[in-house]
């Protein structure tokens, strides 16, 4: 790694929690303990059994540490990711199988439990299935916890970085975000780490910047300057220091300091220079710190993913599971609303190892409302939660990844019969609930029109709509260029949508990344959106500049725009009027 020091490079990865984070690259290496192979007497394997239970005694106690500490920094549920930890750790068959293997084979504990952790992950780790492989990576931290207790290292050093430190390592678990956070690194680079793993939901909640890159540990040299873009997946090796410095302004306008600043907005929702109102609303996925300050500007939900609340146990959650995080976070934005996405699940993210759900390409396969329709019990047992939670009539359900009518009518349908379920229970729930569309793919927006009829609302995904128009995944190096939400294709389909909606009267709002950024702010405005749901940390912003924009003004330069014929020009028209507002 010595050789490359000073050389500027720039890595590209996985966009795994948004955010800028710039400091020192320090690479690290949490939990490993080196074990060696040492043969005992039988007069001593007693001792190596009753250090085994020590070591996983001590491990229980430090991961209900950690759950405690989840809790008070964001919600009850977070602390649910710790609970599966705690599972692995006191998993009585698989500590019986360690003892009888220490004595069969007369080795060390550490030996022998190393042994069979590894012997029971491989196979995880060599299957197509991501859930699967993050399953494995959990494991082995539980593991490397346990393993330092038996060498006697116990818990890590609680010493806070000197000065700002991004950390590189092969993987984090949730403990070292949360302990790391706590030592106040400001970012991570991990080798290893999937988009739904526990760690990542934790990384985001915290508002940590993340980036995964298999290069990460090979590429990144130790003490480098270093900067970590989390919402593009791009590290910036010793960048220049031109780059330092547009990033440093990047950073101010996106990091936690931006989010307070969201108690200063005046007017929500906010209005354009001439009097249009533009509902700005947030994208969620976790339960975090953030949500208190939305909620106190009676700032809405538009978009809460729900995913983590199935991925996070060994079963699909119950009702009653469900009921209680949905109504919880009803109650906290009671004064605004609640936008639920229905689980977007996908062969890739279900947790089932039936080979069934194996697919070649499982982003243009079974996912979405596709994957909840072929599951009509999971679908119907979510919907049933959520109805439950909407008694304070501020909760809405919107429907993923639809690119047929049938498909919406089906889903549709489900949701009728989960509401006669109910009723027939005698339970309560607001029988006028607002049922959305997610158009995040071509068809559906080709097929804007009918679907808004029959739909309440709809919301347009505008990641997912690019990477479909586009065929371009934005974590693949290879065709990243290729991903931009203001081709004009991408563009089109979005306009479309909206007349679609406007001439209807149905609310439409776009909930990508692009929601965000200062030229999608101007342009969706211009097309008549009637809302924006984005990152938190550029809510602030957001509502400043539609402050400054001119309806009447902005909507003459859409067409332009959408006649542009390329990216770089529909953005430099954007571009052209933006300046006007700033100067």
């Amino acid at each position: 790694m010595g050789a490359d020091v000073g050389k500027r490079k720039v890595v590209r990865g996985i966009p795994i929690s948004s955010g800028i984070a710039m400091g020192q690259a320090q690479v690290v290496v949490p939990g490993h303990v080196e074990v060696a192979e040492l043969a005992v007497k039988v007069s001593e394997i007693d001792h190596e059994i009753a250090a085994l239970h020590r070591a996983v005694q001590d491990t229980s106690k430090e991961l209900k540490k950690l759950q405690q500490a989840a809790s008070r920094r964001m919600d009850g549920t977070v602390a649910t990711v710790f609970d599966a930890q705690l599972l692995i750790a006191t998993d009585q068959d698989f500590l019986s199988k360690v003892t009888e293997e220490i004595t069969s084979q007369q080795r060390n504990a550490a030996y022998v439990y190393n042994q069979m952790v590894h012997r029971n992950t491989h196979q995880l780790r060599l299957s197509n299935n991501p859930y699967l492989r993050q399953s494995a990576q959990e494991i082995e931290a539980v593991a490397d916890r346990v393993l330092s207790h038996l060498a006697g290292v116990g818990e890590k050093s609680t010493a806070c970085y000197d000065s700002e430190t991004v950390l590189v390592a092969r993987s984090f678990t949730p403990g070292h975000v949360l302990d790391y956070r706590e030592r106040r690194a400001v970012g991570f680079v991990a080798g290893e780490c999937g988009a739904h793993s526990h760690t990542a939901l934790i990384a985001r909640s915290l508002l940590m910047p993340m980036v995964a890159t298999p290069h990460a540990l090979t590429r990144i040299p130790e003490n480098c300057r270093i900067i970590v873009d989390g919402a593009n997946g791009q590290v910036i090796i010793n960048p220049t220091d031109r780059e330092w410095t547009e990033y440093e302004k990047k950073r101010q306008k996106l990091g936690p300091a931006m989010i307070a600043r969201i108690k200063k907005l005046e007017e929500i929702p906010p209005r354009t220079a001439d009097g249009v109102p533009v509902q700005i609303a947030a994208n969620l996925e976790f339960p975090g710190p953030v949500d208190e300050i939305l909620a106190g500007k009676k700032i809405p939900v538009g978009l809460y993913r729900t995913e983590f609340l199935y991925m996070d146990g060994e079963t699909p959650p119950d009702e009653i599971a469900q009921f209680k995080f949905y109504d919880r976070i009803a109650a906290r934005f009671a004064d605004s609303h609640v936008v639920f996405r229905t689980f977007d699940l996908g062969s890739d993210k279900v947790r089932i190892g039936d080979p069934m759900y194996a697919e070649v390409n499982p982003a243009l396969g079974w996912r979405g409302i596709r994957c909840m329709l072929d599951l009509p019990e999971v679908f119907k047992t979510q919907v049933r939660a959520i109805l439950r939670a909407s008694v304070r009539r501020n909760v809405c359900i919107l429907l993923p990844m639809i690119s047929d009518l049938s498909e919406f009518r089906k889903a549709r349908k489900l949701i009728s019969q989960a509401m006669l379920e109910l009723r027939r229970k005698g339970e309560l729930y607001d029988d006028r609930i607002q049922i959305g569309v997610m158009v995040e793919v071509p068809s559906a927006a080709l097929l804007a029109e009918p679907l808004a009829e029959l739909a309440d609302f709809v919301h347009i995904g505008t990641n997912d709509l690019t990477q479909y128009t586009m065929s371009a995944d934005r974590g693949n190096d290879r065709v990243a260029d290729l991903y931009n939400p203001f081709h004009p294709s991408v563009l089109n389909l979005v306009a479309m949508t909206v007349r679609a909606c406007r001439r209807l009267n149905k609310r439409v709002c776009v909930c990508g990344e692009a929601a965000g950024d200062p030229l999608g702010v101007v342009l969706f405005v211009g097309m008549g959106v009637t809302g924006l749901s984005m990152n938190p940390g550029k809510v602030f912003d957001s509502c400043r500049l539609i402050k400054k924009v001119d309806f009447s003004v902005v909507k003459h330069l859409v067409e332009p725009v959408l006649a542009s014929n390329s990216a770089s020009a529909a953005m430099r028209r954007i571009q052209s009027y933006r300046s006007t507002i700033d100067s």
